[in-house]
């Protein structure tokens, strides 16, 4: 087998993945290059907000492996502050300059997009970027450049626009700092595309008993700045709120910038079509992580879920089938946590609101459950919901919020979605118990044999 040459955009999780593989399956064989336009590989985005509240005290402390690991250990060619600016498809190149000066070109094999995501930032508010106290989250640079400045004693005061998962998790890691919080979120509720409004209410209330003020259900109208600065934020319901600083968090979009430009296949989620081997629409060109779109493994249809764990697996079978092997990343259940002031918040498969949309007739069960025996001491609650299908007790999805156990929980309805299993399995589930750590009706089983009240003891013969 020749040498081949392997080019790699973006240094995240999916683009470290993909490279870290090519090189485990190949070695020599095959010469990797990454081009990270910024000064961090394989980073943890996920733990900016973290960082933010120093609950982890250095941004090393987000970097999974050192530089050196990749480089010296691996391998790996890392040209970090060098951007891809043009993708010549046709005669498989890039261009590529480097931040210090300097331009170069690059000759592939194969190709891997990992571009990544870019934060929503409504074009009349893109002016207010360069203004020094108002600040979106997307890189390790962006979490410095946040907590270098609320850490200032003149910064009191703080606006997050949006209640999704940044916004959440910020909201109580500048509170946990003392800082007044106010939280603005146009839909009815918090985590709107994770949650139905009444679990919706449980994620809030860690927030609210902290003292973080939630504007729901109201909408942004602008910003007013004088000197440089953002002074207030002005609101759909006429309210202006003052703040020493303002950060937006409505969420992100998929960077196709580059497969764009070489003109490859965009899905319908306006990410980058792949297959389930993580080929574009020109099977030397791979892409993965947050570029890319994959299937939803409950609907069958297509979805964008721009998370750490999606990306890591896609890079692994990226890297996989480059290296000649035969790996398949199948798709998704949309599964996902979050946490506020030790309350976990976690989800999979499709809430209510999305699965009537989607057409399906549910049924569901929602309850709250103790997490230990009854009997035994620090016992907390959780509150959980399990979504189904009227027709044919298919499970559709589940939502928890409580102590951690809502995590693992979540997690067993995300293998059984996976499976296509249905509520009758998952009272079947052979869950553990044991009275220091579960109560023996487990809060899934109880879920299932309420929806089992309305469904029957068993499926109906066709």
């Amino acid at each position: 087998m020749e040498r081949i040459h392997v080019a790699v955009v973006g240094g995240g999780a999916g683009g470290m993945a993909a490279a870290s593989r090519v090189k485990r399956l190949l070695g020599d064989k095959a010469e990797v290059v990454v081009f990270e336009k910024g000064g961090w590989v394989s980073f943890a985005l996920c733990g900016t907000p973290y960082y933010v509240g120093f609950t982890v005290k250095t941004l090393d402390q987000l970097v999974h492996y050192p530089l050196t690991v990749f480089i010296d250990k691996r391998g790996i060619d890392v040209r970090l502050y060098t951007e891809v600016t043009e993708l010549e498809p046709g005669e498989r190149r890039l261009r590529y300059r480097r931040r210090n000066g300097g331009e170069g070109v690059y000759e592939y094999d194969y190709l891997v997009l990992a571009t990544g995501a870019v934060p929503k930032v409504p074009g009349p508010w893109r002016s207010l970027l360069g203004a020094e106290n108002f600040f979106t989250l997307r890189s390790l640079d962006d979490a410095d450049r946040i907590r270098s400045y609320v850490v200032r004693d003149k910064v009191r005061r703080v606006v997050i626009v949006g209640a999704g998962y940044i916004g959440y998790e910020l909201a109580a890691a500048l509170r946990g700092l003392g800082r007044e919080v106010t939280v603005v979120e146009m839909m009815p509720h918090v985590l709107p595309a994770m949650l139905d409004e009444d679990m919706a209410a449980e994620a809030a209330k860690p927030l609210e008993e902290a003292g973080v003020s939630l504007k729901l259900g109201t909408a942004v109208k602008g910003f007013e700045e004088e000197g440089g600065r953002v002074r207030r934020v002005v609101l759909s319901d006429g309210a202006a709120v003052e703040a020493d600083a303002f950060i937006v968090a409505i969420g992100v979009a998929p960077n196709t910038r580059l497969a764009e430009q070489a003109g490859l296949k965009i899905g319908e989620t306006r990410a980058i079509w792949v297959d389930d081997h993580m080929r574009t629409s020109r099977p030397e060109i791979y892409a993965v992580g947050d570029a890319a779109e994959t299937t939803d493994l409950v609907t069958g249809k297509r979805i964008w879920m721009p998370l750490a764990p999606v990306a890591n697996k896609m890079g692994f079978v990226a890297g996989t089938n480059i290296a000649g092997g035969n790996a398949r990343f199948p798709g998704v259940v949309r599964t996902s946590v979050t946490e506020a002031m030790g309350t976990v918040v976690a989800a999979t498969g499709l809430n209510e609101k999305t699965a009537e949309k989607m057409g399906y007739n549910i049924v569901s069960a929602r309850l709250e459950a103790r997490t230990k025996a009854a009997y035994m001491p620090g016992a907390s609650r959780i509150t959980l919901k399990v979504v189904a299908d009227a027709e044919t007790g298919r499970l559709l999805g589940a939502q928890a919020v409580g102590d951690e156990t809502a995590y693992w929980r979540i997690n067993v309805v995300a293998a059984l979605l996976a499976n296509r299993a249905t509520v009758w399995d998952l009272f079947a589930t052979d869950i553990g118990y044991m009275p220091a750590v579960s109560p023996v009706w487990d809060p899934l089983i109880i879920a299932a044999r309420l929806i089992m009240r309305k469904l029957g003891t068993a499926p109906k013969s066709r």
